[in-house]
């Protein structure tokens, strides 16, 4: 049928028939080059977009890290400070008891010398050395304890400062991958749409 309407057609109307067909498919060309100049551009800007968010991602991340680090070390300064102050304290005490123990020693050979016999001697130096001994088990014990105790605390608050750290990492990294993934994305859907159009 379409055959027969082209032959009773005349030389103008199939001559004017082809430019109109040329127009149109020169139209359409123009149409699609424009699109994919447009999706191109689009292309270009999502990726400079998802290149300024990863940038800024990046940067809060070390900011915050930087930021972490820094409270770290001011809490481990602050630690090791009140740490070296009681080992300081307790090399005073120690001093101080050491002193005491010497006068005591020193009362004790004075009793010895100004004593008549040696039975008296053994009898007054008995009960001085039993204190004594005491004293110092008593002294050596706790500073045992006690520094037992503070490195322990210690070693457990730099450890959760660790943690600390390694956990807000992780979480800024699986920020960045979903923000990453998600500006992916953004392009595809869009080239989609552009294609249902």
């Amino acid at each position: 049928m379409a055959e027969i309407n082209l032959k009773k057609l005349s030389r103008a109307e199939l001559l004017e028939m082809m430019i109109n067909f040329s127009e149109e498919a020169e139209a359409a060309k123009q149409h699609e080059l424009q699109l994919r100049e447009e999706l191109e551009k689009e292309k270009l800007q999502l990726q400079h977009e998802m290149a300024e968010e990863r940038a800024a991602m990046l940067k809060n991340f070390d900011e915050e890290k930087a930021e972490m680090r820094v409270k770290f070390n001011e809490q481990k300064a602050a630690m090791q400070e009140k740490f070296e102050k009681d080992i300081n304290g307790l090399k005073a005490r120690l001093a101080r008891e050491k002193a005491e123990m010497k006068q005591q020693v020193d009362d004790a050979m004075s009793k010895i010398e100004n004593s008549q016999s040696l039975a008296e001697a053994s009898i007054q130096l008995g009960g001085i050395m039993e204190a004594a001994q005491k004293a110092a088990d008593i002294y050596v014990e706790n500073l045992k304890k006690n520094a037992t105790k503070e490195y322990n605390e210690l070693l457990k608050e730099i450890e959760e400062s660790r943690a600390r750290i390694k956990q807000a990492e992780e979480e800024q990294m699986k920020n960045i991958a979903q923000k990453a993934a998600e500006t992916e994305e953004k392009p595809k859907k869009r080239t989609r749409k552009k294609k249902d159009e």
